[in-house]
């Protein structure tokens, strides 16, 4: 037995390879093509989204730092208030305590020329009745 081949199989192997180019143009090209070109632009929005990203961590980063400045600054201004009110709370007590000690003295240097007066007075009125009662002794 031996196989002859025939017109139909030559026919049949160019009209497979007609198919085979027909459809690699029409067909398979054109969806490489777009399969390429998706590939492609799928690409650049990775590399558009890192780059946002990496702007965007940039970003977090600098406000993160200003916002540690931020309360670091806040902190050293309310330390320096605190400061400045104990100083002045100092200063309000010794001014406080220096014109309480001004009353005082005034109170005592009145209270003593009151002790003195009274003394006075008590020495006359001693001084007469004494005189009153030698008096009445006597006579």
């Amino acid at each position: 037995m031996n196989i002859v081949p025939d017109a139909t199989v030559l026919i049949t192997f160019v009209l497979v390879w007609v198919l085979v180019i027909v459809l690699s143009r029409v067909f398979f090209k054109p969806i490489q093509r777009i399969l390429d070109e998706r590939a492609s632009r799928i690409e650049k929005a990775n590399a558009e989204t890192e780059k946002t990203l990496a702007a965007y961590e940039q970003d977090l980063r600098r406000i993160e730092e200003g916002l540690k400045e931020a309360r670091a600054a806040a902190a050293a201004i309310r330390e320096q208030a605190e400061l400045e009110a104990l100083k002045e709370k100092s200063r309000l007590l010794q001014e406080v305590q220096l014109e309480c000690r001004a009353q005082m003295d005034k109170a005592k240097a009145e209270l003593d020329q009151q002790v003195k007066a009274l003394k006075k007075e008590l020495d006359a009125t001693t001084e007469e009745l004494s005189e009153d009662i030698e008096r009445k002794i006597l006579n």
